[in-house]
C-alpha cells in the first residue's frame, strides 16, 4: 500500500492505513531493527506541556542559524517525522539532529537518526491540543531515535531527561520503592513508502489498567473496577477511551453518567482531530504484568491490597485472591492515580481508526486496545521508559498520596511486606489495605 492512501495515519500511532503489519508479537528492544547510541545528558530538559502534548525543539546538527522546528515528543509513534508541508512527496533520510529545550538550547543529539519527511495530518498545518487553544508543530520525535536510551518523564514539572539507562535490576528497583513494569513494549510491523519497506519495532507502551479501582473486600469483583488495556502516548494530553470500555466503567461504578449525557468535544491528535464525548474517570490503576500470577487488572489491584495487609485465612476469607489452598501469592507493581478532579477522558467510537489500527497491530498477542493513556494522567508521576532494560519504572513525585498518586511496588514474598509498607509509610491509613 502506498503512502498516498492515507497521509494522516502516521501522526500519533503510525496507523495501519500505511502499514502492512508483520510479526505483531513481543519483540524485545534489543532485537529491534535499529538502536541508536546514548543521546542525551544527565540533566533534565525543560519541555512545554501546556497543550497536553510534550513539546520540545528540533534542529539539524550544525545548522545553528536555522530556525528550530516545534517537535512533539511522542513515545507512541514508532517513527520520527519532519513535516515538509502539505503536498510534498514523502522521503526517508538519515541525519544528526539536536533536541532543544523550551528555551532553545541544545540538550541531546540524536546521531544518524532515521527521519521520515512526511506531512502527518490532513490539514494544511498540523496541531495538537483543543480547538480553543491549539498548538502547531512541524516534527514528531518518535521512539525509534530513543531506543538506546531511557526517557524520564516528570511532566508535572515540565521536564524530561534522556539517560543512558536506569541502573538496578527488578529486585533493586522494587527495594527503591519503584513500580517495575517488565516487558511493556509491544507491536511492530512494516511501513511501505514508495515501494520501500521500512520495518518498525515493537515499542508501543502497553499497560493493563483498572478503571475506577475499588479494592474493597466487601464488594463483588465486578464492582471493584473495569479492566482495560491502554497504550501510553506523550503526544496527547487527554486520555482517549473507547465507548465499550467507558460502558464497562459505568456499570462497575454506580452513579457514572450515561455516555449520551456527556458533552461532545474535539481534540487534536498529531494525526488530526478526533471527535468524542468529554467525561471523567474518577481514578485508575496501571498494572504490571505477572507471569507467575496472571490475573485481570482489577483482580491484581485487589490482590495487591489484600496481600500487603495479610495472608488469607481460609476459614473466614471468602474471596482470597490466591489459587487453591495457598494463603499467600505474589502480586505485581500497581501505580494508582486518584486525582481529586478525576482523569479527563474523551470517549470515542470503538470504530475510531486510531484504536482500530492499534488493535490490528497488537493482535493476537494482546487483548483489544481500549484506549490511549494521555500525558495529563501522569502529571503527578515520575516515569522512566527504560528501553535498554525493556521495562517501565513508575514512582510518584510525592509519597504521601497528597497529589492523588500511589506507587505500590510488587510483592514477591510475604517477608517483603515490611519493605513495601515502608514505601507507603507516608500514605493515609485507609489506602494501605
Amino acid at each position: 500500500m502506498g503512502l498516498s492512501a492515507a497521509p494522516r495515519a502516521i501522526g500519533l500511532a503510525a496507523l495501519t492505513a500505511l502499514a502492512s503489519l508483520v510479526g505483531g508479537g513481543c519483540t524485545l528492544v534489543t532485537d529491534s531493527f535499529a538502536i541508536n547510541e546514548f543521546s542525551g545528558d544527565a540533566y533534565p530538559i525543560t519541555v512545554d506541556v501546556s497543550s497536553g502534548a510534550v513539546i520540545a525543539g528540533l534542529r539539524f546538527a550544525g545548522a545553528d542559524d536555522a530556525p528550530p522546528r516545534t517537535a512533539i515528543l511522542d513515545l507512541l509513534s514508532p517513527f520520527t517525522v519532519l513535516d515538509p508541508g502539505a503536498g510534498v512527496a514523502p522521503s526517508v533520510s538519515t541525519e544528526d539532529v539536536l533536541v532543544l529545550d523550551s528555551g532553545g538550547a541544545p540538550r541531546a543529539q540524536l546521531t544518524t537518526a532515521q527521519l521520515l519527511s512526511l506531512h502527518p495530518c490532513d490539514d494544511e498545518g498540523c496541531q495538537v491540543g483543543v480547538p480553543a487553544a491549539p498548538r502547531t508543530f512541524d516534527a514528531i520525535i518518535g521512539a525509534n531515535v530513543l531506543a538506546g536510551d531511557a526517557v524520564r518523564l516528570r511532566l508535572g514539572d515540565g521536564q524530561i531527561s534522556i539517560l543512558a539507562d536506569i541502573g538496578g535490576d527488578a529486585e533493586a528497583r522494587t527495594r527503591a520503592c519503584d513500580g517495575v513494569f517488565p516487558g511493556p513494549f509491544r507491536g511492530g510491523g512494516t511501513l511501505v513508502i514508495g515501494g520501500t519497506e521500512l520495518p518498525f519495532a515493537g515499542r508501543r507502551l502497553t499497560l493493563p489498567a483498572c478503571l475506577g479501582m475499588r479494592p474493597d473486600p466487601a464488594l463483588p469483583q465486578g464492582q471493584r473496577g473495569a479492566d482495560a488495556l491502554l497504550v501510553a502516548s506523550t503526544g496527547v494530553g487527554i486520555t482517549i477511551l473507547g465507548e465499550t470500555a467507558y460502558e464497562r466503567y459505568r456499570l462497575a461504578i454506580p452513579g457514572t453518567p450515561l455516555l449520551d449525557s456527556l458533552p461532545a468535544d474535539t481534540v487534536y491528535l498529531p494525526s488530526g482531530p478526533i471527535v468524542g464525548r468529554r467525561g471523567v474517570i474518577d481514578r485508575l490503576a496501571l498494572v504490571a504484568r505477572s507471569d507467575s500470577n496472571p490475573r485481570a487488572a482489577c483482580r491484581q489491584v485487589y490482590a495487591s491490597h489484600f496481600m500487603l495487609a495479610r495472608s488469607c485465612d481460609r476459614a473466614v476469607d471468602v474471596d482470597c485472591p490466591c489459587d487453591g489452598t495457598a494463603t499467600f501469592c505474589s502480586t505485581p507493581a500497581i501505580h494508582e492515580l486518584t486525582p481529586a478532579a478525576g482523569i479527563d477522558v474523551l470517549v470515542v467510537s470503538d470504530a475510531t481508526p486510531t484504536l482500530q489500527a492499534l488493535r490490528a497491530e497488537l493482535r493476537p498477542e494482546q487483548a483489544e486496545v481500549d484506549g490511549i493513556l494521555g500525558a495529563n494522567a501522569l502529571l503527578t508521576s515520575e516515569v522512566d521508559v527504560d528501553y535498554p532494560h525493556n521495562r517501565i519504572l513508575a514512582r510518584c513525585r510525592v509519597r504521601d498520596g497528597s497529589e492523588g498518586c500511589m506507587a505500590r511496588p510488587g510483592l514477591a514474598e510475604s517477608r517483603d511486606r515490611t519493605q513495601n509498607r515502608g514505601c507507603l509509610r507516608d500514605a493515609p491509613a485507609e489506602t494501605l489495605f
